[in-house]
């Protein structure tokens, strides 16, 4: 399990988010869990969720904010543009 900087029963995982970063796909690259994705661009992105070992297909639409944890978007897979990760 990846290690999160919000703790689960924490109710700072309740709050806004109160930072973004924007997300390169790579092929092998992984960061932080976040608290939540959004893309500018709709498309399928190819995830690693945080507590997962194995890459998933997700289709999201642009502008919308899906709180999920990931840890990596890979590059293969990939069409959504614009992704970032918010904390």
């Amino acid at each position: 399990m990846a290690n999160s900087p919000i703790a689960r029963g924490s109710g700072a995982a309740l709050g806004p988010k109160t930072s973004g970063i924007a997300i390169t796909p790579h092929a092998s690259t992984t960061f932080t869990p976040t608290r939540g994705i959004v893309c500018s661009g709709a498309g399928t992105v190819a995830v690693r969720f945080a507590d997962d070992s194995a890459d998933v297909s997700l289709t999201l639409a642009a502008s919308v904010v899906y709180d999920i944890a990931i840890i990596a978007v890979r590059v293969t897979g990939t069409t959504a543009t614009g992704i970032v990760a918010l904390y």
